[in-house]
């Protein structure tokens, strides 16, 4: 854990550094039997690293009718060295859906980690529990060997470089951090936004993949197309659709 410790260099008094068992999910939580498997299975430790809350970190809460900021709970699971990323979806899905904070969380073996934020809204039925409204990940990063601009994203989540104005201006920062790793692909540049660039940009970049599921559709469609004139109209389609992709990658990169 010390490397994450140096990573998010968090002040000392908001850390924890304890253990959140198997047990406690099993115990306080109507879990289906994939979610026992899997804490059975690919889970190795789950850490509960610190809680950032107003009393230790002086930050305000955040509060209105959809959203509630009280606390931000730092984790990090180690999972076994098996199908790494699409086990640490899995497990961040369990993380996330029954902790009804918003967690900023690393699941990691011993190559690579992963990390993640979920917004969460509050749920108008009943208020304890939370409805999970986006999620965001980063790529896979390896422990030993990273890229520049993985390396830059690293920095960037030292606490001394995030917005404090209140807890959701703090989690939404290492969000903005994130998606500025994803965004880093589009112009080899890794760069923090402001919020509403952010947010814009993620608009673009939702609509960025919604096109390439459309274009990959497309491509499976025209494999199997006898017709030469429907052939050529699905080859039209995606060309239209790649265009309006290249657009949409200026218009992020910008």
């Amino acid at each position: 854990m010390d490397f994450l410790n140096n990573i998010l260099q968090l002040p000392h008094r908001c850390l924890l550094n304890k253990k959140i068992t198997k047990a406690f999910f099993k115990r306080n939580f109507d879990l289906s039997i994939a979610e026992r498997s899997l804490l059975d299975t690919q889970i190795e430790n789950i850490d509960w690293i610190a809680s950032l809350n107003p009393e230790n970190i002086n930050v305000n809460t955040y509060v209105n009718e959809d959203l509630i900021y009280e606390e931000i709970q730092v984790i990090a699971v180690i999972i076994r060295d098996k199908d790494f990323e699409n086990i640490a979806i899995k497990v961040a899905e369990l993380i996330h859906k029954y902790i009804p904070y918003a967690i900023l969380l690393c699941v990691y073996d011993t190559q690579q980690m992963v990390w993640s934020t979920y917004h969460k809204r509050i749920h108008q039925n009943d208020f304890s529990k939370r409805m999970i409204d986006k999620r965001y990940f980063s790529e896979a990063i390896s422990l030993s060997v990273k890229s520049s601009l993985q390396s830059k994203f690293l920095e960037s989540l030292a606490y001394q470089h995030l917005e404090k104005a209140n807890l959701f201006e703090l989690y939404n920062g290492y969000t903005q951090r994130i998606f500025a790793l994803q965004a880093s692909k589009l112009n080899s540049t890794f760069t923090v936004r402001t919020q509403s660039r952010t947010q814009s940009d993620m608009l673009l970049l939702e609509e960025l993949n919604k096109l390439q599921e459309e274009i990959d559709g497309l491509s499976n469609t025209a494999k199997k197309e006898t017709q030469l004139n429907k052939q050529v109209d699905l080859n039209l389609q995606i060309q239209h659709k790649r265009t309006a992709m290249a657009q949409l990658k200026l218009k992020i990169a910008e």
